[in-house]
């Protein structure tokens, strides 16, 4: 008698997952600000009082449509009080309130601003911002990121995003490229924006639109700051966000 072994083979289609874009999310920011400022060679124990830096977390709610950015703890005022010879100077850096909601499918910006004290609520139109993607690659929180820089003749703003996560959108209003943003680069470093930590939209999040202060534009919110400054002897820091207010009193 003949035998015959039969062998049935089992084939299981395994489907490997895959990662699945991030369509919305909590996105956690650390900004810093290099100070540096020239008391010349009469002030030494001044300019070593001034810390190299300052540094404030950020966070970024998004979705497909909407992104809130504000401040992640209520910042505090740096505060420097020097006296030499009889001379009285105090130095203030101000890192104010801010917080932007953005509603890219209404076009619907609502920004609110601490100035001086005063609050400014500012209703306008997003501005989409205008790229030039470089072939440089980086790693940012395991996501590659690919630069761009901003197509502006004013200053060199230098972007790091990722087409992981298809959202057009990123820190301090900024958008216009085919991911989100997960760092910025200014005044050649000395003030960056880079994500320390994603995670997911907490469960039954709500975007609050921002609606304290006085409603204005951009335009005019700009042209008042920007006399508010002068009123009180105040020079800009690097870039918006921060004031650097100089008191001096002669006894």
């Amino acid at each position: 008698m003949s035998k015959y072994l039969v062998l049935i083979l089992f084939i299981v289609n395994v489907k490997l997952p895959f990662a699945q874009p991030k369509n919305s999310g909590k996105i956690t920011f650390k900004e810093t600000i290099k100070f540096k400022m020239d008391f010349g060679d009469d002030n030494p124990e001044l300019a070593k009082m001034l810390p190299p830096s300052q540094s404030i977390d950020k966070v970024l709610f998004f979705d497909a449509d909407q992104s809130l950015f504000k401040n992640n703890d209520k910042p505090k005022d740096l505060e420097i009080n020097h006296e030499e010879e009889g001379n009285q100077m105090q130095m203030v850096f101000k890192m104010p309130e801010s917080v932007v909601y953005i509603n890219t499918k209404d076009q619907v910006l609502l920004q609110s601003e601490d100035l001086m004290g005063k609050e400014f609520l500012i209703s306008d139109k997003p501005t989409t911002q205008t790229w030039k993607v470089t072939g440089e690659q980086k790693k940012i929180l395991n996501y590659v990121c690919q630069k761009a820089i901003l197509n502006d003749t004013s200053a060199v703003t230098i972007a790091w995003f990722t087409p992981q996560i298809p959202v057009s959108a990123g820190p301090s209003a900024m958008n216009g490229l085919p991911g989100m943003i997960l760092a910025i680069e200014r005044d050649n470093g000395d003030r960056m924006t880079i994500a320390t930590s994603i995670e997911d939209l907490p469960s039954g999040f709500v975007f609050e639109k921002p609606s304290k202060g006085k409603k204005v534009g951009k335009k005019e919110f700009e042209k008042i700051r920007d006399e508010k400054m002068k009123e009180m002897g105040a020079i800009n820091g690097k870039g918006p966000g921060v004031k650097m207010i100089i008191r001096e009193e002669k006894h």
